[in-house]
């Protein structure tokens, strides 16, 4: 069994020491690291794979990775440390098990760190998907998955965005993949601030009404 891990990122200059940090983490398994950049200003990038993102959008920078990934399990993180690394051997334990493993900030033991506003605005959208999109998943807008292989090549995927996991969650009901979600503590970045915003949330909403008219 092979890991992918992809991490898509814009000028996160910590990037190298979250790499080193996975490669860590990942010592005892067969995995790769690729990083999609969509940047000019990020550091060099050492000890991974670079993919220069010719598309926009967190979920096509996702979908550009997966086509240079050989994994048979396909991690996607921030990198900008809020995902921890070490969390990455529970979603591994997990997925031998289910098909889609995701972290969670809203099950029991989850949490989140992030700044009031944020988790405020991330509470909104999970009732809002739950009520437009009836996913039974706690936390849809997790950024911290493992998903098999098989999943990717049978669901067609066009994300808005960063919700492509959302996208994944909802699709993956037609063809009864099993879901399975674990708690994780979301940390605040360590550095810089976050892309998200106004008109992000806006491009989301309707992101999830296009996906319940099937759009």
């Amino acid at each position: 069994m092979k890991i992918s891990v992809l991490i898509p990122i814009k000028n996160e200059p910590l990037i190298n020491d979250l790499i080193e940090n996975i490669h860590q983490v990942l010592r005892n398994y067969n995995h790769e690291i690729i990083i999609i950049d969509k940047s000019d200003t990020s550091p060099q990038i050492k000890n991974a794979k670079l993919i220069l993102q010719k598309s926009d959008g967190l979920g096509k920078a996702v979908l550009e990775g997966l086509e240079h990934a050989s994994g048979d399990i396909i991690i996607t993180m921030d990198g900008d440390f809020s995902h921890n690394p070490k969390d990455i051997i529970k979603l591994l334990d997990v997925s031998k098990n289910v098909d889609i493993v995701a972290g969670s900030r809203f099950i029991e033991r989850g949490k989140s760190l992030d700044i009031t506003h944020r988790k405020f605005i991330s509470k909104l959208f999970r009732l809002i998907v739950h009520l437009i999109l009836d996913i039974t998943v706690k936390d849809s807008m997790s950024g911290f998955v493992a998903i098999k292989r098989k999943v990717y090549d049978k669901i067609k995927l066009n994300p808005i965005g960063y919700k492509i996991n959302m996208e994944i969650f909802y699709k993956s009901k037609k063809f009864g993949f099993k879901i399975k979600e674990i708690p994780i503590v979301f940390q605040k970045r360590k550095y810089g601030r976050s892309k998200a915003g106004i008109k992000e949330g806006f491009r989301t909403l309707i992101f999830i009404l296009k996906l319940r008219l099937g759009l």
